[in-house]
């Protein structure tokens, strides 16, 4: 009869918890953050190239808990509509490694009465590793010793994005290739997204947006609302609910207009929580200037 030890007992929930939940995407804390990594028709169009370090780490204190860091470069030309973004995620849930590379491309039209509609695609590859040689199995006396198994795809994504004034709704569409039903534990399904935000202004130097967005995959959905409490663009602070899952707190700073850093709480909403410390979600913001284009004439070297 074949008997499991308690590692392999933690590694199996981990797994079961992999093939329900962890083939998602982790969802980050910050709306306008999490917006930019799922949605390749969302940018920051402020004529710099943007810059953006994200580490979080989730359920802090639990064994094997999920774990992110992504790398985002992105610009928006000034004299053209359109933007190119650049992701680089990993992504590490229990003995699963997810790595993710992608390049997006958005055009941005513009429509009378201050209307514009920007369109993104998204094309990369995925890497997803199942370390197998850390999970122990036992036949009898034997321990089954499993290798770990890695597979490469390529991956496409779809996004839109429509502005008017204070007004920003949104959808996109990731891993378009690969339906709920055909998913695998190293395919990774179809994501929707969809979200609406509005800004408010309380007076001259500060704003509110609130935003809710809804995520779905196969028969999971999530919903989640946030609110955001802008000063003079310089700090930011903000309360979200995740559904079923953590109440979350906000906070940013901008030090000056080329560096910013931002910082979400995840407080657990359900008796997991009894297990772990919550989440933490930490971001670094760069924005670089770009060079100016240099007319050269021979008249320079007169």
């Amino acid at each position: 009869m074949r008997r499991i030890n308690t590692i392999t007992l933690i590694g199996l929930f981990m797994l079961m918890r992999l093939s329900v939940m962890a083939q998602s995407d982790l969802l980050l804390s910050n709306p306008g953050l999490n917006v930019g990594s799922y949605n390749p028709a969302s940018f920051t169009d402020n004529g710099m190239i943007n810059l953006q370090l994200l580490a979080r780490q989730q359920w802090i204190g639990f064994p094997d808990a999920p774990s992110l860091q992504r790398l985002g470069v992105s610009s928006f030309f000034e004299n053209r509509p359109m933007g190119m973004k650049f992701n680089l995620v990993n992504q590490v849930a229990g003995k699963e490694i997810t790595r993710q590379a992608n390049l997006s491309y958005a055009y941005r039209v513009h429509f009378s009465g201050g209307l514009q509609l920007t369109m993104g695609v998204s094309a990369g590859i995925y890497s997803r590793m199942i370390k197998f040689s850390e999970l122990v199995f036992y036949d009898g006396n034997e321990p089954l010793i499993k290798p770990d198994e890695s597979y490469f795809l390529p991956d496409f994504d779809f996004g839109l994005e429509l502005q008017r004034d204070a007004l920003t709704v949104g959808m996109a569409a990731n891993h378009i290739t690969t339906s709920a039903p055909k998913a695998t534990l190293f395919k990774i399904p179809a994501h929707n997204h969809l979200y609406l935000a509005y800004r408010l202004s309380l007076s001259d130097d500060a704003t509110l947006q609130p935003m809710f967005s809804w995520h779905k995959q196969g028969k999971l959905n999530v919903f989640q609302i946030d609110a955001n409490l802008n000063f003079n663009n310089v700090f930011m602070a903000g309360l979200g609910y995740r559904q079923n899952d953590a109440f979350l707190l906000h906070v940013g700073l901008n030090v000056n207009e080329m560096i910013g850093f931002m910082y979400s709480y995840d407080i657990g909403a359900t008796r997991f929580s009894n297990y772990n410390s919550g989440t933490h979600e930490f971001v670094l913001l760069v924005h670089l200037q770009k060079k100016s284009a240099a007319f050269l004439s021979p008249r320079f070297i007169d």
